[in-house]
């Protein structure tokens, strides 16, 4: 709204600006961003009830706008070392009243967390936070909201010069406190209020410069497409969303977002696909959980709370936090954490990963593993090795760990970098370069340039330690990547490899006698030496897959509980380990390969990976790339793929992953779905390394075989797993055999027809082997059954053409044929010249060996290929055999006759 138009209605008295004379809230609905629509929705309903109904729900309109202006603002702030952003939203979960999220408001706008706005909201925060005077949007609503506090506090102040917009909501939860907390203003005093609360209101509304920018919520479907469905602003800065390069490399979890040139989501609003309602925390934290609150329709639910159980104050750097400045470290110049005690030697890694960082290639090289699994110690040990060499003038090492995974549990720390920024800023300080800055060449110059080539006259190694967790992995890879410059060389250590043209080193689980040392050298130093028996080490090390980080944990809850136990249900009791070594990569996983992970976790066996895309894209109606998630997981070192001696592929899931799986399945809001096909896979029998020697037939065979129990039970349909089997054997031809079976059980001689379909489509995908004749021979049978002569003649043929046939099989074929005199008479000559010359040719291969009864089928062939003289010469020749040979002379009589 103008300046001049409020001003004009302003003019007007009082009694005339009351009730349904004031313009609607929102009246222009086309422009309003959705969430603020409901809630005008509900402003104008109540305005038809009364003064006092219209006053409570404007309150609640400005309620809605503080907390929708914070939940935004909040959205714009980067993570960071000092954890601003989580402060924050720390204490909004918290919050039990509007105060705290002025509060919070002023904190993200004027406060240390404003230092790490994203760049393109800083013209919000400018209009938020500049002194204007008259004549300004911002200005006329703190006055008009001033000028309402006045009726309710005669003690309030007017305006006295220039005012801040951020003054706003601070004032508005006064006048909320003083009136729907702490008061009761009767129906006069609410008459008098509404119209001047209703403008300042919608004054917001229209000018917030958060509100016109492009909102929408996000919904990601299996495919890895994007549901976007618009609230507001331009919708064209959403539509990127909609190309595959975008759906291959972004991960956006299904929620509220708000544009600041990047997508970012509100946290702090909730809604779901429908957008219908829109619910903001509203306090009452229980540990578990905290209340979200809808002011639109006073609804309430359950908001999930272990995002926000960690305490939001100063955090301890983390155990292999850099030193602080470089000193000579044997032969090199480094800020190298100490070497890792207690280390037990990976021999086979250790030689790889020297060789690989000492050579003078491969400038990028990358340690990828689960968490946990050793990645830093082995990069550690390996380092300070290396600076034994001559091989690099210094190792500078930046970690950008944020959780310590120690043997009492795993503990938040504070990071040393995140960004390009911050590995700049400490490289700048560690190297004493700070002389060299200047607003032309900044940190990140510097950094970039002594990638490129060192000022200290030898090659520099620089580390980085937990790598997925800077703000943008990808990005701070591009980086690094587009200036390193051989000899110098980088290290990478991380969970899981987002990036391309670097040499990547999968870090697994320790070899079985590498584990059993782990186990004896921890035993003895925890004194439960004597507890641990050959058996239960061997056991230990199997059940955790040679995960150090998971044996020592192990170890450390045995002398706890000064007894053995089983390690999976140890394992199970330890949530917060977990959570430490998957929640993050977990959360990273899109909807297909989450899908995938907790099918595989909720039945932890080898399963061939072939059944499981199957089985998941039996009932889609748009093609999902599972195998796709399934590379996915692998790279997230979420799964591990075993080749059988058959080349087929096995998805196996590491026990501690599967425990974790397990638990997200348990909350899963498409559980019944994901156990449904998890009882399909389960079909196919469990599996396990030692049985993986007979390949992947007996699983498609336990599949088929349990699958026709059932339906002969009447406890499952063809349907149910036609589908699973027609995708398998598209892979593994095998099985369309085994589905022509199932078929020709369930169906019969009826459903021969369907039966003969699955046999040709495997004759076209293996049409040259022992087994393809088989095949051949199997669907002549079947067109016999459907009187389809030429059909069942051309798959004879096939079948035994190439091979010495049983003169029996081929005379019986013959006399078949021969009885279908109704078809062969509607046959033109040429077609049966075509039809019956390549089983004469097989049956005169055979002469010599065929009885009188054999010859008078080849003579018939022959009268009905038009060949009566030979058909003669054949009958002759079988009665010169057996000379009262019926069948022979009835030919030659009807030959006699003229036939």
């Amino acid at each position: 709204m103008q300046v001049s138009q409020i001003q004009m209605r302003r003019k007007l008295p009082l009694a005339s600006r009351g009730g349904n004379n004031s313009e609607p809230l929102g009246g222009n609905k086309s422009m309003a961003l959705r969430p603020i629509r409901l809630m005008n929705d509900r402003v104008n309903r109540s305005r038809e009830d009364s003064d006092t109904a219209l006053f409570h729900d404007l309150l609640y309109a400005g309620e809605f706008l503080v907390r929708l202006t914070t939940a935004a603002i909040v959205a714009a702030i980067d993570d960071d070392r000092d954890r601003h952003r989580y402060r924050l939203l720390h204490k909004i979960v918290r919050a039990d009243g509007i105060g705290e999220w002025s509060s919070v408001l002023d904190d993200a706008l004027v406060g240390p967390a404003s230092q790490h706005l994203v760049p393109t909201a800083k013209e919000d925060r400018r209009l938020l936070t500049e002194r204007v005077g008259p004549g300004n949007w911002q200005y006329e609503a703190v006055r008009l909201l001033l000028e309402a506090q006045q009726y309710i506090d005669t003690g309030k102040q007017p305006i006295a010069g220039k005012v801040q917009l951020r003054s706003w909501f601070a004032s508005f939860s006064e006048l909320r406190n003083k009136t729907r907390g702490h008061g009761a203003p009767t129906a006069m005093l609410c008459s008098k209020i509404s119209p001047i609360l209703e403008e300042s209101i919608k004054i917001i509304s229209d000018n917030n410069p958060l509100f016109s920018r492009p909102w929408a919520y996000l919904h990601r479907n299996l495919s890895g497409k994007y549901r976007i469905v618009p609230m507001g602003g331009d919708e064209s800065v959403f539509a990127s969303l909609k190309t595959a390069s975008a759906m291959s490399r972004s991960v956006y979890q299904n929620g509220t977002y708000i544009s600041f040139d990047t997508l970012r989501r509100v946290e702090l609003l909730n809604t779901d696909a429908d957008v219908s309602d829109f619910f903001f925390p509203n306090g009452a934290f229980k540990g578990k959980t905290f209340e979200l609150h809808s002011l639109i329709s006073d609804n309430r639910q359950d908001g999930d709370a272990s995002p926000y159980l960690a305490s939001a104050s100063e955090l301890p750097v983390s155990e292999t936090h850099g030193v602080g400045q470089l000193d000579v470290m044997n032969n090199v110049w480094s800020n190298l954490p100490p070497a890792p005690s207690s280390y037990v030697a990976r021999p086979a890694l250790e030689k790889e990963i020297a060789s690989i960082l000492t050579n003078d290639r491969h400038p990028i090289v990358t340690l990828v593993g689960r968490g946990g699994i050793g990645k830093t110690s082995l990069a550690l040990q390996i380092l300070h090795d290396i600076a034994t060499t001559s091989r690099f003038e210094a190792i500078l090492w930046f970690s950008a760990r944020d959780i310590d995974l120690l043997p009492q549990g795993p503990k938040i720390v504070k990071p040393q970098v995140l960004t390009e920024k911050d590995i700049s800023s400490e490289f700048v300080t560690m190297m004493g370069y700070d002389a060299e800055l200047s607003p032309k060449r900044t940190a990140i110059d510097i950094m970039s340039d002594s990638l490129r080539q060192s000022t200290l006259g030898g090659p520099l190694l620089f580390v980085f330690d937990n790598f997925e967790t800077m703000r943008n992995p990808v990005d701070v890879f591009s980086w690094l990547d587009s200036n390193v410059r051989l000899p110098n060389k980088i290290l990478i250590t991380s969970r899981f490899r987002e990036f391309k043209a670097d040499y990547p080193i999968p870090v697994s689980g320790m070899e079985e006698l590498e584990a059993q040392a782990l186990i004896r050298q921890t035993s003895e130093a925890l004194g439960i030496l004597d507890l641990i028996d050959e058996d239960y080490c061997r056991s230990i090390s199997e059940e955790s897959d040679g995960h150090p980080y998971v044996i020592k944990i192990m170890l450390g809850e045995i002398a706890d509980r000064k007894k053995t136990g089983r390690p999976k249900r140890i394992i199970a009791r330890k949530d917060d380990v977990l959570d430490a070594l998957f929640e993050r990569t977990f959360a990273n996983l899109s909807p297909l390969s989450s899908r995938v992970f907790l099918t595989l976790s909720g039945w932890r066996s080898l399963v061939p990976q072939l059944a499981v895309e199957a089985v998941l894209l039996r009932d889609q109606s748009e093609q999902l790339d599972v195998s796709g998630a399934v590379d996915e997981l692998v790279r997230m070192s979420l799964v591990q793929i075993v080749t059988a001696p058959d080349n087929s592929e096995f998805l196996d899931v590491p026990l501690t992953a599967a425990i974790f799986g397990s638990r997200k399945l348990t909350v899963s809001p498409i559980k019944i779905i994901i156990e449904n096909d998890i009882r399909l896979l389960q079909d196919l029998g469990a599996s396990s390394i030692h049985s993986l020697k007979e390949g992947l037939h007996p699983k498609i065979m336990s599949l088929v075989t349990k699958a026709a129990s059932r339906i002969s039970e009447g406890k499952q349909k063809l349907v149910d797993v036609q589908k699973v089997l027609e995708f398998v054997a598209q892979s593994y031809p095998p099985a369309w055999l085994l589905l022509a079976d199932l078929y020709q059980d369930v169906n019969g001689e009826d459903g021969s027809s369907g039966t003969a379909e699955y046999v040709r489509r495997y004759i076209e995908q293996v049409p040259d082997d022992e087994a393809s004749r088989e095949a051949w021979a199997r669907l002549a049978n079947l067109y016999r059954h459907t009187n389809d002569l030429i059909a069942a003649c051309g798959a004879f043929v096939r079948a035994f053409g190439a091979a010495d046939a049983p003169l029996t099989e081929i005379s019986t074929m013959a006399n078949w044929v021969n009885n279908n005199r109704t078809i062969i008479a509607n046959l033109d000559q040429t077609d049966k010249r075509a039809v019956f010359g390549s089983l004469i040719s097989l049956m005169e291969r055979r002469i010599d060996e065929a009885s009188a009864t054999d010859l008078s089928r080849l003579a018939w062939l022959h009268l009905h290929a038009d060949d009566s003289e030979r058909a003669r010469q054949i009958a002759e020749l079988g009665l010169a055999k057996e000379p009262g040979n019926r069948y022979c002379q009835r030919l030659i009589e009807r030959l006699s006759t003229g036939y």
